[in-house]
């Protein structure tokens, strides 16, 4: 199968936020030999497939009989393409730039009984060891650059934003080169707090006489797995591993979106000062994946009743909520709203608004 080159920009940088927003999930670039219609008939199928997995956070789509249809009509979906040439290697490289209909592309998914994966999507930080003629080093762009393209090349087919600690001081007194090689989880998992993200990536990559061998763990913020690969090409344990990744996260944010699914849920939003924070409440529910509308109910000076109309689970909203921390939950609201027409009994949860600009 051909390479795929994507537009999706993959900070390398050390950040604080849990969460980004990747706003190409629907653009594609297709290496092609010429330009004519055969090699843009295979070039918007094979593009269309690798969105559809980035969306929808699955890689079996493929099985899927409305899939499989779709594919024969993809060019439905297309919304514009264009030649472009880059180099590689040296060499000049014929690419078919592709993007797609957000809408479309949610509603085949949608139709398929499959999921829809939201922009905003947490970050994975990225923590490895490498063992070559150099010695054990951590790796960084700057040290390994081969293993950090390969890294950042199979996430961005999936739509996986990471980030790279700074490896400075701290880093470094936090986390030793051998506590990496050893797995030790519980050192990854504090050396991890300064990053603010509970999904992470690590392990050691060894350089053998004629191929490569990893051994990784993924650490979540209640579990961890580990798996060993070993290949010639080092995008071969790269990439699968990447792919497991974005397996375990897209099953856990992706959301399953089915017809005359939407349920009801009242929360109660403490801390919203003004008209703007009404606004900027409001505006951020409705763009929760899971969430179709966000109708307020009630209101009392910086308190209100929202009722969520929900393409899902209450929990599956709680998760976006803890991705970036815009919603907190309020355990002691300390309000009283006899005059709401509400009982408690039909509040599903509290929280404070904490997004400020």
């Amino acid at each position: 199968m051909k390479r795929i080159l994507v537009l999706l920009v993959l900070g390398l940088m050390s950040s604080a936020l849990r969460a980004e927003v990747m706003t190409s999930l629907y653009e594609v670039k297709v290496p092609v030999a010429q330009r004519g219609e055969a090699e843009l008939t295979g070039a918007v199928v094979e593009g269309l497939n690798t969105v559809l997995v980035r969306v929808s956070g699955r890689t079996d789509i493929g099985q899927f009989d409305p899939i499989r249809q779709a594919m024969r009509q993809a060019r439905a979906m297309l919304l514009q393409y264009r030649y472009d040439r880059e180099y590689e290697d040296g060499e000049e490289q014929l690419l078919l730039a592709l993007s797609f209909s957000e809408q479309e592309v949610n509603r085949l998914l949608l139709q398929s009984g499959l999921p829809v994966w939201d922009k905003n999507r947490p970050q994975t930080l990225v923590w490895l060891v490498v063992d070559d003629v150099s010695g054990r080093q951590f790796v960084s762009e700057e040290t390994h650059p081969e293993i950090v393209s390969a890294l950042r090349e199979a996430a961005a087919l999936r739509g996986l934003p990471l980030v790279f600690p700074v490896l400075d001081i701290d880093d470094r007194l936090q986390l030793t080169i051998d506590q990496i090689w050893t797995m030790d989880v519980e050192a990854v998992r504090r050396a991890a707090e300064r990053y603010r993200t509970s999904h992470i990536l690590s392990g050691r990559v060894t350089r053998l006489s004629r191929s490569w061998l990893g051994n990784f763990v993924y650490v979540s913020a209640d579990d961890e797995s580990f798996v060993d690969r070993q290949a010639e090409d080092l995008a071969d344990i790269i990439a699968p591993t990447l792919h497991s990744v974005a397996d375990e996260l897209g099953n856990r944010y992706a959301v399953m979106r089915t017809a005359g699914g939407v349920a009801d849920a009242n929360i109660v939003v403490s801390g919203v000062r003004d008209f703007r924070d009404y606004a900027r409440l409001l505006t951020y529910l409705e763009g929760v994946a899971v969430i179709e509308h966000a109708n307020p109910v009630w209101i009392d000076g910086a308190q209100l009743i929202v009722r969520l109309h929900l393409q899902g689970s209450m929990e599956k909203a709680q998760q976006f909520f803890q991705l970036d921390k815009k919603l907190m939950e309020d355990e002691n609201p300390g309000m009283a709203f006899s005059d709401a027409q509400l009982s408690m009994d039909q509040i599903h949860s509290f929280y404070r608004w904490q997004n400020r600009p």
